[in-house]
């Protein structure tokens, strides 16, 4: 006899879900910089590679962000986590850039997109929906992307801190 039909792990599968999808765009995102420092030899053409594996990290980026937002807005992702798929979207964007102009122009979209995340996590500060210490990381984001934002200005390389 079967008393309910809902999985006895569903709460656990769906509070791993946002874990998962953030592990995923993290690899995407950062796996070309951890295959670097691994001492492989580069091909010839590795130019090509290298923006051909950018262009596909940003993709891939792009559509975790967007099924991102939609989980976000059924409440099945937290918005700090939703932050930093963004923050990864447009790091990728900015390194597809081919000009330090459009570089800073990425990052100023980022700074923007940051500083609204910002006061809508201050919103739900306010009303009891999150913690002190989750806006004080949101706001740590924003101001590791503000201070990036300076360092391409000043034309110093970004540290890309997350």
């Amino acid at each position: 006899m079967v008393l309910c039909k809902t999985p006895r792990y569903r709460p656990l599968a769906s509070g791993l879900l946002p874990f998962g999808v953030l592990t995923l765009a993290m690899v995407l995102a950062y796996g070309p910089v951890w295959a670097a420092g691994s001492g492989e030899s580069k091909p010839s053409g590795s130019n090509e590679r290298l923006r051909d594996l950018m262009t596909q990290r940003y993709e891939v980026l792009k559509g975790v962000v967007k099924h991102s937002e939609l989980m976000l807005e059924n409440g099945r992702v937290d918005l700090l986590t939703h932050q930093k798929l963004t923050v990864a979207l447009y790091r990728a964007q900015a390194d597809l850039c081919t000009t330090p102009a459009d570089r800073v122009k990425v990052h100023e979209k980022l700074v923007e997109v940051l500083i609204s995340h910002e006061k809508t996590l201050e919103r739900q500060a306010l009303a009891g929906r999150l913690t002190e210490v989750q806006v004080a990381e949101g706001k740590l984001v924003t101001l590791n992307a503000q201070i990036d934002l300076e360092k391409l200005r000043l034309g110093q390389p970004a540290a890309l801190q997350q």
